[in-house]
């Protein structure tokens, strides 16, 4: 990641816009960051972190917090950064939550904390005015800008802050990280995770073999509970032993079975007999039935003769009722049309009556048109006068507009004379003010150099109290320590003395006279060894357990010998560190902090009133120039005015003229618009009104009589329809009256009693047939069934169903006998199978347990050095840029120190692997990186961080690790060790990296052409970029 351009707006110390644009350093700068104390110097670190992750570089303040106390109430606090990340460019704008001015009334309101994220187009694709908007990738949410940055980085904002900004007072973080923090950090930027997840799956995989194991070992034992057996031999003997038992019942059930059958064949036998002699019995009851049904079906036969004559004549009355209804139907429309052709000759009449009034009317048209016409001609006349006045008007009112500019300008210049006086005389007295300014700015960066070093020796001498502490309590507990070793030295000698006089007579105890003893071979035994009544036998347990609490005891006094050595070091360090920075300061090193804050604090009012002062000359002297021009300008324009004036008088007059004389040709009563207007509208609503009534009253006379002609030729239509229908009623009804009288019956009303619907003398047939049929059959069929059972007798049924009941009762014990003997040997070979194939799966599960679990222990670090693949991997890749930093690190120590990685296990279950030491080439020995000084630990970790860079970059698909920012810390090293870490950093620019320090030390500021000053002051502070 390099930045590109960084925008902050009332953000810090920064109360206005400030815009710093990093392409003008160059494409690979090394710059300093120089500015007074509290002028906003980490505030560009801060806000280029906040930008991308939502935080400061030191996380002490929250992103609310960072809202600059001298900005407006209406301007908002945000951050905008672009920034290019391998081939691609990025703009992402942060604005942290605040209180801002309400866009109407009074008051604040509050305004949330929002992010938008954009990828840039190439420079080539940039839009005509310049911009690059480029493609929104967020467009609002905080939370998801933050994810997005973590991705295309590869760091979140903690990695961040170690391997890109060093910020003040927490460049000894990476260096000191612990193996489990440096694991986290180095595992995202070499993108190991792959190996974390071999890890995981192994172990996952691992685990789940195992718990498959236990799974099969209590589904045996689940297998054996669902018998109620406790071991397989167990079912091996109760399967023999059940087998021949089961043969035996099974011979019994079958024989129960046939004799069941035997009985269950008469049953059915005397059942159908017996069903047989019902039926017959039944029929002969039907029969009965059957023939009491006759007189029924007798007046059936009669209603359907009857029905059957009526449906011979019925025709001729259905035609008779139906031109009877067409006649009175016809006899009701002629009815109608009478009454409409009267209505129609009425409707005609009046037509013709408004028709001839309306032909009366069109006489006063040619009238009106002659007065609508001179209306019109009036009309334009006054559209002309309107036109002249709106004219003269708008000249009036630019004549009185040119002479008041006039004056307006007039008394301008006259004012830019008196300012431009004023200016002169105040700009000539601060000239006299800020002779002394570079002076007490140069007194100003001394003492604030010697303040901040008044302060490092403040820290140590506090320190130096608990560093005596410190060795005083190591120095005890080494003593202690080494008490505790003596006494179990004897203790073990002792016991260990003890163990030996017990085996010697407990080999005693075996020897025979005559036989070779097992040590010394002697046949002879004139000393056997004995056991003393007062020594315990010791065991080899307890001599073991004893060494081992002496083998402790002494790695615990070495590591109190370890603590005292580093509690001296550090004392020592801390004696030196303050011998330095007292000779540094001198006259400063008795006073107290508070007493010299003030001094400073007075020096830094003393200088900023000072620039205020400047900054107020320079503006006076620009304004007295711009007066000037001013001056210029304002009399040029009042030339021009002045010519203005005559010229817009001269032109009212004309447009004036022009009006009057229209007056003249417009009579009074029509001058106003509205007047004029009205009564050419009443005129031409007079003439469309007569127009539009002769036209409706000619079409409307046209119509009746059309219709009046339709409705007559209707009506003479309609009555010879009717005339018709009477003949063929007249006709109809004589043919009816005949055939009713040639019938059998008396008249129409026994007519209509006789006739059926089709459905009822259908029905009345099916009933009658049916009734013959069913007679027939009936009585054929108990012919037949006296016919076949005429030497036949009913069966005793009382007697076959017990002999059923007593072949069922012995089936019945039969079948449960061997039911439960087939159940529990079907249920002794599902044991079995299911046994069989457990112990094949679960021998198949040991032998994957046996390759996997342990895969999964060495992965995971179970074994050996506790090691895990993960960490070993990034062993070898911390070998790789602990080579690149103690390059730079034995370079900046002249010589003296390489870092190195620890290669001891850590104690107990601690994480280890990646701890780091320091390699000292004035003693030969390694010792924590926590002993060095203050100094030594800068120097060791910006090594560490450019190592750290060179090698992530090496990678393929590695991240882009393009620009680091150092805050501070280089005001710990001596001369020749800066000049050594200047080399350093300027190598490092040369393999194209960005760098951005932070210091205060003169000797910084004389090297390094390129600079941003921040400029501090009392309403805030500003950002001034030097470019060589």
């Amino acid at each position: 990641m390099k930045p590109l351009t960084l925008t902050l707006q009332a953000f810090g110390p920064f109360a206005g816009r400030e815009v710093i644009d990093f392409t003008r350093l160059g494409s690979n700068p090394l710059f300093l960051i120089n500015g007074p104390t509290g002028a906003g110097k980490s505030s560009i670190l801060d806000a280029i972190c906040f930008a991308l992750y939502g935080q400061t570089t030191g996380a002490e303040r929250e992103a609310a917090e960072m809202r600059c106390d001298h900005a407006e109430t209406s301007v908002l606090t945000e951050v905008c950064l672009e920034f290019s990340l391998g081939d691609k460019c990025y703009r992402i704008r942060r604005v942290p939550p605040q209180f801002r001015a309400k866009k109407s009334g009074e008051g604040t309101t509050k305004h949330n904390p929002e992010a938008q994220l954009w990828e840039l187009a190439p420079s080539s694709e940039d839009t005509e005015d310049g911009s690059n908007e480029g493609r929104l990738l967020v467009s609002k949410n905080v939370t998801e800008a933050t994810d997005y940055i973590k991705e295309i980085m590869g760091l979140d904002v903690e990695q961040f802050r170690q391997v890109m900004v060093l910020p003040q007072g927490k460049f000894r973080e990476l260096l000191m990280a612990d193996s489990k923090e440096r694991e986290k950090i180095f595992g995202q930027l070499f993108q190991t995770n792959i190996y974390r997840r071999i890890e995981d799956r192994l172990k996952a995989q691992a685990a789940g073999i195992r718990q498959a194991v236990e799974n099969h070992r209590n589904e045996i034992k689940g297998i054996l509970q669902t018998a109620e057996v406790s071991s397989e031999q167990d079912v091996a003997a109760e399967a023999k032993t059940l087998k021949p038992l089961l043969l035996k019942a099974t011979e019994n059930k079958d024989a129960a079975d046939q004799k069941l059958k035997a009985s269950i064949a008469e049953k059915n036998q005397g059942l159908a007999l017996t069903k047989r002699f019902s039926e017959l019995a039944a029929k002969c009851r039907g029969l009965s039935d059957i023939e009491a049904m006759a007189p029924e079906v007798e007046q059936k036969q009669k209603l359907l003769q009857r029905a059957m004559l009526a449906q011979k004549i019925h025709h001729h009355f259905e035609l008779q009722l139906a031109q009877t209804d067409q006649l009175q139907r016809l006899q009701q429309q002629v009815t109608l049309s009478k009454a409409q052709l009267v209505q129609a000759n009425t409707d005609y009449t009046l037509a013709a009556e408004e028709y001839s009034r309306a032909k009366s009317a069109l006489d006063e048209l040619d009238e009106l048109k002659q007065q609508h016409s001179d209306l019109q001609r009036y009309q334009g006349q006054l559209t002309q006068l309107s036109e002249a006045n709106t004219v003269q008007q708008s000249r009036q009112r630019a004549v009185d507009a040119s002479r008041r500019q006039y004056e307006a300008r007039q008394q301008a210049y006259q004012g830019l004379q008196r300012e431009q006086e004023t200016a002169q005389q105040t700009a000539q007295a601060l000239a006299l003010e800020l002779e002394i300014l570079p002076s007490q700015q140069a007194k100003l960066e001394s003492l604030t150099h010697k303040f901040q070093l008044r302060k490092q020796l403040e820290t140590l001498r506090q320190a130096a109290a608990e560093i005596s502490v410190q060795v005083r309590t190591a120095q005890t507990a080494f003593e202690q320590q080494t008490v505790e070793c003596e006494q179990l030295q004897l203790t073990a000698t002792k016991t260990e003395y003890l163990w030996h006089s017990g085996q010697a007579a407990l080999l005693a105890k075996g020897l025979q006279q005559g036989e070779p003893c097992p040590v010394c071979g002697s046949i002879e035994h004139p000393h056997p060894a004995t056991q003393s009544g007062d020594n315990e036998l010791v065991s080899k347990q307890q001599v073991d357990a004893i060494r081992q609490q002496q083998q402790q005891a002494t790695r615990r006094l070495e590591e109190c010998k370890e603590a005292v050595s580093q509690a001296n070091n550090l004392k020592a360090m801390n004696t030196r560190e303050g011998m330095q920075l007292k000779a540094m300061i001198a006259e400063y090193a008795d006073i107290a902090v508070e007493q010299m804050a003030e001094e400073l604090a007075a020096m830094e009012i003393q200088v900023q009133q000072l620039l205020a002062r400047q900054v107020e000359q320079h503006r006076l002297n620009r304004r007295v120039t711009e007066i000037q021009q001013e001056l210029t300008n304002t009399f040029e324009s009042l030339t021009e005015l002045e010519a203005t004036v005559k010229q817009d008088s001269h032109s009212l007059m004309q447009v004036s003229a022009q009006v009057e004389q229209l007056q003249q040709q417009i009579p009074e009563s029509y001058r106003q618009a509205g007047f004029l207007a009205q009564a050419l509208k009443r005129l031409a609503e007079s003439i469309e009104k007569i127009t539009r009534a002769a036209t409706v009253a000619e079409q409307r006379q046209s119509e009746q009589k059309s219709i009046a002609d339709k409705a007559d030729s209707a009506l003479v239509a309609l009555t010879k329809q009717w005339d018709d229908a009477q003949v063929k009623t007249q006709q109809v009804l004589q043919t009816w009256e005949s055939a009713l009288q040639a019938s059998e019956f008396a008249d129409v009303t026994a007519f209509k009693e006789a006739l059926l619907e089709d459905a009822a003398q259908q029905q009345l047939k099916t009933d009658i047939d049916r009734y013959n049929t069913e007679t027939s059959n009936t009585r054929a069929v108990i012919e037949q069934m006296k016919t076949e059972l005429a030497e036949q007798k009913a069966p005793d049924m009382e007697y076959l169903e017990a002999a059923v009941n007593t072949a069922a009762a012995l089936f019945e014990e039969a079948d449960k006998t061997w039911q439960k003997l087939a159940e529990r040997n079907n249920l002794l070979k599902s044991v079995q199978d299911k046994l069989q194939k457990a112990h094949e799966k679960n021998a198949l599960l040991e032998k994957q347990y046996a390759v996997m679990g342990t895969l999964s222990d060495v992965a995971n670090g179970q074994t050996g050095d506790k090691i895990s693949l993960n960490r070993f991997v990034l062993s070898v890749l911390l070998d790789d840029v602990l080579i690149q930093a103690s390059q730079r690190l034995h370079l900046m120590s002249k010589g003296r120190y390489c870092l190195v990685r620890k290669e001891d296990r850590a104690k107990g279950n601690k994480a280890s692997g990646l701890e780091l030491e320091v390699e000292d080439g004035n003693t030969g020995k390694t010792r924590s990186v926590a002993t060095l000084s203050g100094g030594e630990s800068f120097m060791a970790a910006l090594s560490l961080a450019l190592g750290l860079s060179d090698v992530v970059q090496s990678y393929a698909g590695g991240i882009k690790l393009d620009a680091l920012f150092i805050d501070e810390g280089f005001g710990s090293l001596d001369s020749e060790s800066l000049d050594a870490a200047i080399r350093v950093l300027i190598d490092l620019q040369q393999t194209g990296r960005m760098i951005g320090v932070i210091s205060h030390v003169s000797e910084l500021k004389e090297q390094m052409a390129l600079r941003l000053d921040v400029m501090s002051g009392q309403s805030g502070s500003h950002i001034a970029m030097k470019v060589a």
